[in-house]
């Protein structure tokens, strides 16, 4: 940006838009006074709008949108009575969105001022720009309520308040400007009712309040009446009711109609086909019942279709999901989405029909019963298949190998056997893979690990056998790996150490055996590690200390020895930690995560030992302990030298006693008895591990203790 002086007295257009200009708005722009058409919008400008702006007593056109200037917008703009267009959104404006001045003398048509960090109520001197057709606020910081008399802005066609903490309720004032085309005031704080009055709106083509949560009550019949209408989206509130009789649904240029998250109820309509332009329908997370229409074929533009989480059934009659037929013939079908309803229908091999624009086929959930339909392979362009938690049968098909688009296989909860075919190997753009609680069997096959794309693999909970594939443990990209409770055996090799970006690992009730490979302690991303129920053996690895980003540890049930590294203490992040039923052995760290975890288990361990830990013994007092291993040699030893010279020496005398041929004995010697000898661990018993209440003296080179033996 020109850092110098403007001196430009007869510049009437400056367009700049789009450059990488940088630095500020120069004061100088003020002398611009012909100035009529200013834009500066996508570049890097910074710094304030000056004051001077005001100067240009000519401008009519004025687009700053989408840099990075700051401050208040100044007060000058809204005096400059030849500005129509005013263009400030996506740049970093605070402050209050008008002036506080009670009079403001301007005509201008078009104010954005969105994505910014204007803060503030609506401000009732809004009234006075009466000229305003376009008004769009949205993703600010504005508080308050809409003003109840905001339809004194009669000329309005566009009004965009959205993303913002506005509070209260909708104001049937609204319902005053019979211009308005656009009301968009989704993610507020509104709640209360939708005003009846704004079925008055003749030229009404977006009426959207989604995801304030607490809009209650039923939408006004006369809404659905707008003929002009081409959305309708108040998802994510508490709307409750049912669809309009026939006779009042006439929406024949509707494109959205999104009601998804609300207490909606009662049967899908036939006549919704009726608003024959619908691109999307969304009535997912309701109460509706009923079937779903056998004629949404008929809604031959129709991009989205979401049915999920309802108690949407099949015809009692009916074997197959008849509804399928019918879908054939909406050829711009992008996702269909229908799990999460008592369904209970066997997929037809019309599925695979469907069109080839089809991205999303999602009916978890739903009662499905019989085979996955091979047909399903000519859905060439699916990137997501969510068949799970049905009672799906017999195998995997080999034609989902034709799916090569899929980056999401999900297959979970299902009765599903045999083997995974190798044509899902085939699938190399494939990011998650989800076959786990199934019935399958056999070995995992090794291709899987040629799916250089795969970040999610769950095989758990199935009858998977043999050893895991090599393979699998050099999968770089693998973020989540579970085939917990199968059958694989072997040991886990150190290539699990290329698991470079794994971040939860479950392993748990296998055939693990061998050591814990030390190389998992390279995995410094890991958050989640379960080996339970296996055979592993050997120490805890010294490397687990690496783990720094780990929150859950589950060794337990399995024949682990040794001691619990000291260093996993400054395992900040870990939350639970599961040693149980091993055979480790000494005193549990004191310090950092096991005193800190909110789960903890050591129960199981016959030598394990540890301060405030109620599932194993007491330690002994560390101080005392290494105070007595001091002593050993001060004590110990010269009580056992001290008796064995005792003893030494009445052999000695008795011996020479008998060399004076003393025959007749008058005065028997009594018998003489040598000291017991005391164990070092009797010692410690006798004293109380040398407790100081027993010291009766310490010297230079030895202390003196009392004790009383168990003899």
């Amino acid at each position: 940006m020109w850092k110098g002086p403007w001196i430009v007295p007869e510049l009437r257009v400056l367009n700049l838009r789009n450059n990488s200009l940088t630095g500020i708005i120069p004061p100088s722009v003020g002398n611009a006074t012909k100035l009529m058409n200013f834009s500066l919008a996508g570049n890097r400008i910074s710094g304030n709008i000056p004051k001077e702006i005001g100067n240009l007593s000519q401008l009519e056109f004025l687009s700053l949108n989408d840099n990075q200037l700051i401050g208040s917008i100044p007060a000058v703009l809204f005096n400059i009575s030849s500005l129509l267009v005013a263009s400030l959104r996506f740049n970093s404006f605070s402050g209050s969105l008008l002036p506080n001045e009670e009079n403001i003398v301007s005509n201008i048509e078009f104010l954005s001022v969105s994505n910014n960090q204007i803060s503030g109520c609506i401000p009732s001197n809004i009234c006075q720009l009466t000229e305003l057709h376009v008004l769009s606020i949205s993703l600010n910081n504005i508080t308050g309520e809409i003003p109840s008399n905001i339809g004194c802005l009669s000329k309005l066609e566009v009004f965009y308040i959205g993303e913002n903490p506005i509070t209260g309720t909708i104001p049937a004032s609204l319902a005053n400007i019979s211009t308005r085309q656009y009301v968009d005031g989704t993610g507020n704080r509104l709640e209360g009712p939708i005003p009846p009055e704004l079925g008055k709106l003749p030229n009404l083509r977006q009426l959207s309040f989604g995801h304030n949560s607490n809009l209650i009550g039923q939408i006004p019949e006369a809404i659905f009446n707008i003929s002009t209408l081409e959305t309708i989206a108040v998802y994510f509130n508490n709307i409750s009711g049912t669809f309009p009789a026939p006779t009042g649904f006439h929406l024949p240029n509707l494109k959205q109609l999104l009601l998804g998250e609300n207490q909606l109820e009662g049967e899908i309509p036939l006549f919704i086909t009726n608003a024959s332009k619908l691109e999307i329908l969304d009535l997912s997370n309701n109460l509706f019942k009923g079937t779903i229409p056998n004629n949404l074929g008929n809604l031959r533009e129709l991009r989205y279709l979401f049915l999920h989480h309802n108690q949407l059934t099949n015809e009692p009659r009916d074997h197959e999901l008849r509804f399928f037929n019918s879908l054939v013939d909406c050829r711009m079908l992008r996702y269909l989405e229908v799990g999460n309803n008592p369904l209970n229908g066997v997929l037809p091999n019309s599925i695979g029909n469907l069109s080839y624009t089809i991205e999303d086929l999602y009916i978890s959930d739903a009662q499905i019963n019989g085979f996955i339909p091979p047909v399903i392979g000519n859905m060439s362009g699916l990137t997501e298949l969510t068949l799970g938690e049905n009672n799906l049968t017999g195998n995997i098909p080999p034609e989902i190998g034709k799916l090569t688009k899929l980056q999401g296989l999900f297959l979970p909860n299902n009765k599903l056997n045999g083997h995974i075919p190798e044509a899902v190997c085939h699938l190399s753009n494939l990011v998650q893979l989800n076959l786990g609680d199934n019935e399958l069997l056999g070995a995992i096959p090794a291709c899987i690990g040629n799916l250089s794309m795969l970040q999610q693999l769950y095989l758990g909970y199935n009858r998977f056998s043999s050893k895991f594939p090599l393979s699998l443990w050099k999968m770089r990209s693998l973020l989540i790996l579970s085939t917990s409770q199968n059958s694989i055996e072997g040991e886990v090799p150190q290539d699990i150490g290329g698991l470079k970006a794994i971040v939860e690992l479950y392993l748990s009730g296998n055939h693990f055996s061998g050591m814990i490979p030390s190389r998992l302690g390279e995995l410094q991303n890991l958050q989640y590690l379960d080996l339970s129920n296996n055979s592993f053996f050997g120490q805890i690895p010294l490397s687990f200390a690496n783990l720094i980003s780990l929150q859950f540890l589950d060794l337990s049930l399995n024949a682990l020895s040794g001691t619990i590294p000291k260093s996993m203490e400054r395992l900040s992040y870990l939350k639970s930690i599961n040693v149980s039923f091993n055979d480790l052995e000494g005193e549990i760290p004191s310090g950092g995560v096991f005193v800190n975890s909110t789960l903890q288990s050591f129960l199981g361990n016959k030598g394990l030992c540890g301060v405030h830990i109620l599932e194993v013994p007491a330690c002994t007092n560390p101080g005392l302990q290494s105070k007595s291993k001091d002593l050993v040699l001060k004590v110990v030893i010269p009580v056992v030298i001290s008796s064995f010279l005792i003893f030494l020496l009445v052999s000695v005398w008795i011996v020479k006693r008998k060399k004076k041929g003393k025959s007749k004995d008058v005065e028997r010697l009594p018998d003489i008895k040598t000291h017991q000898l005391v164990s070092y661990y009797e010692i410690q018993q006798a004293t109380y591990y040398f407790d100081e209440s027993n010291l009766i003296g310490a010297g230079s080179s030895s202390s003196v203790y009392k004790g009383t033996l168990s003899s």
